[in-house]
């Protein structure tokens, strides 16, 4: 094995944890990012774990009236350096934020999915400790499906028998707040 496929082989993923982790609908996304880290592993496995040597003393002699260029080059070459698995510090910044912020949302997640269920086990009561639907009365109807049925004794409502959505927006109640009827005429007292 080659020097720089062991660097890679050192760094590898556990894609066995990280399918385990990921839910189901990322089983594509997951694929694809295992066949193009199989394509970068191939083609680093094949690279040699140092830069090439380069005979520069010969290239000297063959080529003399270029010495100064090649001083240069020689230097530039000699001063590459490449960190393997060393990431800027900003980039760490930047890793750690992402992980908070991921942190967060999936803590978020977990109590909305905690008062989820606690309104789950709220409705199962309610249901559990129902009549059954052909013993409903009017009074059960409003209870049990309140977006259907109501009860204008105590709701403060106005009727939608069109489903219209009268009752969704306050602005049917703020223009008719003081409606009054007017009389009829053959029904006012004059006298």
């Amino acid at each position: 094995m080659s020097g720089a496929a062991k660097r890679v082989a050192t760094s590898s993923v556990n894609w066995s944890k990280l399918a385990e982790r990921l839910v189901p609908e990322h089983a594509a996304e997951l694929t694809r990012v295992k066949g193009v880290s199989g394509t970068f592993q191939s083609a680093v496995s094949q690279l040699p774990a140092d830069l090439p040597k380069i005979d520069f003393a010969a290239l000297k002699k063959a080529l003399p009236a270029h010495s100064a260029v090649l001083d240069s080059l020689q230097k530039q070459y000699e001063s590459v350096k490449i960190p393997y698995g060393e990431v800027p510090a900003e980039y760490l910044k930047e890793v750690d934020q992402w992980v908070d912020y991921n942190n967060a949302r999936i803590k978020l997640h977990e109590v909305k999915v905690a008062d989820g269920l606690q309104e789950a086990k709220k409705v199962e009561e309610k249901w559990a400790k129902a009549p059954p639907v052909e013993h409903f009365d009017r009074q059960h109807f409003v209870e049990y499906f309140p977006a259907h049925f109501y009860d204008l004794r105590y709701q403060n409502r106005i009727p939608d028998p069109c489903n219209i959505g009268l009752n969704e927006t306050p602005e049917i109640e703020n223009r008719f707040k003081d409606y009054k009827v007017l009389r009829r005429a053959d029904k006012v007292d004059d006298h």
